[in-house]
């Protein structure tokens, strides 16, 4: 059997290692089609429109564009598409001014940033960085990808909260990207989520902006952890703990606002130190971390209002930020002993 990329086998549009089973890539953002089987002047327009300025070239004579498509949304920090020629082609943006991700589906693409240069292909991912010249001088007739341009300020500002001080430069991250570790197939999870939500119609990414922003710093967060580049291991290094009035400082946030899906970074920033530092620290007092203990405060709610309110069991887990009724019910489980309905089933 072809070995799977970290992308797991079972969603239809992610291909073997070998490049088969496309048959579903159309799938992908089927609800953000901008274009299709266009010319090329009007895929470049809403290449430049929705990703960068770009010089783009199909390297054959009569190429072929019948089965192009461009699929595309724009959210807060983060622009989300799928790109396909169905032709040879080259695409030039320059110094792209964002950090951005592309994630190989089908075919290769030859990718350069700068002095670096690698072959994007299933299981091969690239990370560009904002002021070095991009480049891919050879998009493959049968390539497609997902692509993914995230805010410089963003970023920036994602790592500053995790590290607890000020990154003077840009990141410069390795520009080839191993999707076939286990820590790539946890941001890959994360990529496909957001995929998802983005292209449902009226789902809960459409209603809620902090849900939005919620997906949107985990998958800038993730990106930091398990790409390489000159933060990292600052990142992954211990650090001396935080005082306990710090960990107090995070532990009023949480009780005042349980309900707030706060991220690691979120809860550093509060407390003005760095994310490990602050891990350490809640370690040491709670045995936990700061994002378990903020599970453990939104748990405790949920089972108070399990016992003593009339609420469903998907009314009082969303109104604790559970928004996987799914998850929020094998979590759950697993500290209680039993199910949210069960303990409903108990009140008086």
């Amino acid at each position: 059997m072809a070995e799977r990329t970290a992308l797991t086998a079972r969603d239809e549009w992610l291909p073997d290692a070998d490049g088969r089973g496309r048959a579903g890539l159309d799938q992908v953002l089927a609800h953000r089609e901008i274009c299709r089987s266009s010319p090329l002047e009007v895929i470049r327009d809403n290449l430049s429109s929705f990703f960068y300025p770009a010089r783009v070239e199909t390297l054959t004579r009569e190429a072929d564009l019948s089965s192009s498509l461009l699929s595309a949304v724009r959210l807060h920090h983060v622009t989300v598409g799928f790109l396909r020629f169905g032709s040879e082609a080259m695409v030039d943006p320059g110094a792209l001014g964002a950090y951005h991700v592309n994630v190989p589906l089908a075919g290769r693409v030859a990718s350069e940033c700068g002095d670096r240069q690698t072959v994007a292909t299933v299981g091969r991912g690239t990370v560009f960085t904002p002021r070095d010249h991009s480049v891919l001088p050879w998009w493959s007739a049968d390539s497609s990808q997902v692509c993914i341009k995230i805010s410089k300020a963003a970023v920036e500002a994602e790592l500053e909260a995790l590290l607890g001080h000020p990154v003077p430069t840009d990141i410069r991250f390795d520009l080839a990207l191993d999707l076939r570790t286990p820590e790539a197939a946890s941001w890959l999870g994360v990529v496909r989520l957001l995929i998802e939500e983005v292209d449902r119609p009226g789902g809960l990414l459409e209603r809620s902006v902090t849900y939005r922003d919620h997906l949107e710093q985990l998958l800038i967060s993730g990106l930091l952890h398990v790409q390489t580049h000159d933060h990292v291991d600052a990142l992954r290094n211990p650090q001396p703990s935080a005082r306990p009035r710090t960990v107090k400082r995070v532990v009023d946030l949480i009780e005042a606002h349980p309900e707030v899906n706060y991220t690691l970074a979120d809860l550093a920033r509060h407390a003005g130190v760095g994310a490990r530092r602050l891990q350490g620290a809640f370690q040491e007092t709670f045995q936990t971390s700061p994002t378990g203990y903020l599970r453990k405060v939104k748990l405790e709610h949920a089972r108070a209002d399990l016992l003593d309110s009339q609420d469903t069991v998907m009314a009082v887990a969303y109104r604790w930020g559970f928004n996987h009724p799914g998850r929020f019910s094998t979590i759950y489980r697993r500290t209680y002993g039993e199910s949210p309905s069960e303990t409903a089933r108990r009140r008086d």
